[in-house]
């Protein structure tokens, strides 16, 4: 049996993702700060607030199943439009920055660097899928992408950490729909090879 690795998945937007690779007959783990309610899923349950690379390498090492399809869904942001226009405190400033720097490990670097990591204990097979929730925001000309400006930026870098791993990896993207979640069709069509992903965003 072929197994997922969904982050961030345990949430109701989640659940079609899994979903899908249930549907695929995939063996799905589930790591996020919620648990997923669906059965048959393991669930590694980690605070992201102090997640950081110690604790990925230790849940890495949990984690004894070869990735066949790995999913990334998990979302962080730290700015608004008001840190741009207000006076910040020295401290909130100083904050405001951590919060800035957590919050871009968690959603650029964090994705990157359990990859490599997954590949370096030889737990991520050689023909893996691995997939991004995306967002419009990676068009410049979308209107609202300024709104967050490090949320748009992360998904922009997300879109192209995708393209880069798809010269390994069948890579993909999501481009979520306001209103509507149910990708389960997708996600089980693509764990089951029958779209075969080139860095596509659907």
């Amino acid at each position: 049996m072929k197994t997922a690795l969904l982050i961030g998945c345990g949430g109701t937007r989640g659940e079609n993702i899994i979903k899908g690779c249930q549907q695929a007959n995939f063996k799905v783990i589930n790591v996020g700060s919620s648990e997923s309610k669906l059965e048959n899923v393991e669930n590694f349950i980690i605070d992201w607030k102090t997640f950081h690379i110690p604790q990925l390498h230790k849940l890495c090492k949990q984690i004894n199943q070869n990735i066949d399809f790995i999913f990334f869904n998990q979302n962080s942001s730290a700015l608004s439009k008001e840190n741009f226009t207000d006076t910040i405190k020295t401290f909130d400033l100083w904050n405001l920055t951590a919060n800035w720097s957590k919050s871009y490990w968690l959603s650029c670097q964090f994705p990157f660097t359990i990859i490599k990591t997954l590949e370096e204990r030889n737990k991520l097979d050689k023909n893996a899928t691995i997939g991004w929730m995306l967002s419009s925001y990676i068009d410049k000309n979308v209107k609202g992408v300024d709104v967050y400006a490090d949320y748009s930026g992360y998904k922009f870098t997300n879109y192209l950490v995708m393209k880069n791993f798809n010269t390994k990896y069948q890579c993909f993207g999501i481009n979520p729909q306001f209103g509507s979640s149910n990708y389960i069709d997708l996600i089980y069509k693509i764990c089951s090879d029958q779209i075969k992903c080139n860095g596509d965003v659907f």
